[in-house]
């Protein structure tokens, strides 16, 4: 109930539109390389829809792997937010995402 009367007045703060989230995509071992290394994406997407942007940008099979990793070193679940892990392990003004076809930081 106290949460409906903070949003109902009229000096509560607007909510504000969701963020965005530089990424910037580097090739590991064999991947092959984009165009468009550097992407603004909304920070309310999940980390999955990253993930089926590259396997559509790359023409990737449905037999062929992908691995992402963030900060070189875990892949994330997909459904992290991206301006979560951007909060996180953000370098700079932007999210490192390192991306293979076969199992590269173990």
């Amino acid at each position: 109930m106290e949460a409906a009367e903070r949003s109902s007045r009229p000096d509560a703060a607007p909510a504000s539109a969701p963020s965005k989230v530089r990424v910037h995509l580097k090739a590991v071992g064999n991947a092959p390389l984009l165009r468009k290394m550097k992407l603004t994406i909304s920070g309310d997407e999940p980390f999955g829809s990253l993930t089926a942007y590259l396997t559509k940008q790359l023409g990737l099979r449905s037999d062929e792997r992908l691995f992402l990793y963030v900060d070189s070193a875990f892949s994330p679940v997909p459904t992290e937010p991206l301006d979560h892990l951007f909060k996180c392990f953000g370098q700079g003004s932007e999210l490192v995402v390192n991306y293979s076809t076969i199992g590269a930081y173990g």
